[in-house]
């Protein structure tokens, strides 16, 4: 079923995704199993792709609450809440995350020009790698309110240390707490400074002591999206569930803290770069930002890491 464009700028129960690849599917399917919308627009240069997959969906939606999940236009997607930008090259990630930026950022641009040349006024969430170049692009580009173009950034590698610390010392993922800033990809800063677990500092915590070293264990964080990679083709489960959450934060106005690409503008005495911090989320995307407190060997790297990525943009 064909969607008619919202009469509204931005209609609250509708999400679309451009790029219907295997990160746009399973972001796909996360939203549908979540129960947050009740229209999913699917959007892709193979329309034929977009079909299937909107029908496929369809099908399961009688196991789960209504949803409407059809094939669109860039029309239908700026009539939207949110856009999640899924497109990119086809190619297999390997190495630096920055060296996919001469093959996506062509494709990206042109995607982002034709949403906005449509009136987009909603959040647009951005996955597409390197995410943090990509978001910086966006927000200078399209024009939107800066706060608007959200990068999934170092969500997912918090999200990986955390599971990690959580298999090392056999507590439960949601009692530890350990964030990872900066680059998503080969200079993320973990943050071991307020790295806690249950409450405690993680190097006072029981065991901690028979943990790899604080730069092993980003390294092996750092590595896991390409060891996922080599073994099944891709990564897109665990990005779905960044992305599902922060819609989920947007759409109910949780003024959550959650650790997203933004634009950069005084935080960390930085300026004019995209990179992973906690950040407010709410129906107004990211509503605040916040610094971290850090130590010097942080800072340091955190710098050098926004080094890299304005770099990587100047290149272009």
């Amino acid at each position: 079923m064909k969607l008619k464009p919202s009469a509204s700028s931005s209609d609250p129960a509708r999400i679309a995704i451009i790029g219907c690849g295997n990160v746009g599917m399973a972001c796909a399917h996360a939203l549908v199993v979540g129960h947050l919308i009740r229209e999913l627009v699917l959007i892709d240069q193979d329309a034929d792709r977009a079909k299937g997959e909107a029908m496929d969906l369809q099908q399961a939606v009688p196991l789960g609450s209504p949803i409407t999940i059809s094939t669109g236009t860039y029309a239908d997607a700026a009539a939207s809440a949110i856009v999640i930008l899924t497109i990119g090259a086809p190619v297999k990630f390997s190495g630096s995350r920055l060296d996919m930026l001469a093959p996506n950022v062509g494709p990206f641009r042109d995607c982002v020009a034709k949403l906005m040349a449509e009136k987009f006024k909603g959040i647009l969430l951005i996955t597409t790698n390197p995410v943090d170049v990509l978001t910086f692009i966006a927000q200078k580009e399209a024009g939107l309110p800066v706060g608007h173009v959200i990068g999934t950034g170092t969500m997912i590698d918090s999200e990986r240390l955390r599971s990690h610390l959580s298999s090392q010392l056999q507590i439960e993922a949601r009692s530890v707490h350990a964030t990872i800033i900066g680059e998503h990809g080969d200079s993320s800063v973990a943050i071991w400074s307020s790295a806690q677990v249950g409450g405690i500092p993680l190097a006072l915590y029981p065991g901690a002591e028979s943990l790899p070293s604080n730069e092993d264990l980003l390294t092996a964080v750092q590595r896991i999206g390409s060891e996922v990679t080599a073994l099944k083709g891709n990564t897109c489960y665990a990005i779905a569930a960044c992305v599902a959450r922060i819609c989920e934060a947007v759409l109910r106005d949780e003024h959550s803290i959650l650790v997203v690409s933004t634009l950069i503008d005084g935080p960390y005495g930085l300026h004019d770069v995209a990179f992973g911090t906690p950040c407010v989320i709410g129906r107004g995307g990211v509503e605040s930002v916040l610094e971290l407190k850090l130590d010097a060997k942080e800072q340091k790297a955190l710098e050098r890491s926004a080094g890299l990525l304005k770099k990587a943009f100047a290149s272009l």
